[in-house]
């Protein structure tokens, strides 16, 4: 049975800090299919940047009347539920997260999270693995820099990545690239950790048959 349940979700920002999101999207699967999706735009109560407008087209006026991240929250709160998270570049979404929920001093989810981007550079034979080159690679047409669709296409990578890994679960999916989920409020998405103790007790015994086998080889 497909396992596969997780939220995808993608943020822009207004200008250069992680406190400043102007729009988020969120797309929910659950059991591998599109469950359901939000969007937001959000008063970041920071200036635009002329460079950042251009990219994703959101100007000053679009969010006056926009709720600020803190009035914002709980909606989105409500929407991830426990589920685990994803973004693509993961990295910069997380950072956004924690930092403005820092910024309005509100509590971080204990959610697990885990990175498409990561997943597409250990799964795909891709020379770069930027959102819109995977999305290509899978045939899906979108329009890049927008919340919701940016979410929306990674949220169908995750699914198109597992197809590939034989993964039922979120969590085989991660394990099968030998990574571990980091936590919306701690530990970071990263490479599993390797237990040191077979490889000490390994050169214990390559040392102590060694031994036996040529007694003379350590004597002075």
């Amino acid at each position: 049975m497909n396992h596969l349940d997780y939220v995808v979700f993608d943020f822009e920002t207004a200008n250069g800090s992680r406190t400043s999101p102007c729009s988020i999207g969120l797309v929910k699967y659950i059991n591998g299919q599109k469950d359901s999706e939000l969007y937001q735009l959000i008063n970041p109560e920071e200036d635009f940047y002329p460079s950042n407008i251009r990219v994703h087209g959101i100007y000053p006026e679009d969010v006056w009347d926009a709720p600020n991240w803190l009035e914002a929250y709980p909606s989105i709160i409500s929407f991830i539920g426990d589920l685990p998270v994803a973004a693509h570049f993961a990295t910069f979404d997380v950072n956004v997260f924690r930092a403005t929920s820092e910024k309005y001093g509100l509590p971080l989810p204990e959610n697990s999270y885990f990175c498409s981007c990561v997943l597409s550079q250990k799964i795909l034979p891709l020379r770069s693995h930027k959102l819109n080159l995977v999305a290509d690679y899978f045939g899906i047409s979108f329009e890049h820099h927008h919340a919701l669709e940016d979410a929306e296409v990674a949220a169908d990578i995750v699914r198109e990545l597992a197809n590939i890994q034989r993964a039922d679960s979120i969590a085989a999916l991660v394990d099968s690239i030998g990574y571990q989920f980091g936590q919306i409020n701690g530990s970071n998405f990263v490479k599993q950790k390797k237990n040191a103790f077979p490889l000490i007790w390994g050169a214990f015994l390559l040392e102590f048959f060694s031994v036996r086998n040529n007694p003379n080889e350590y004597d002075n």
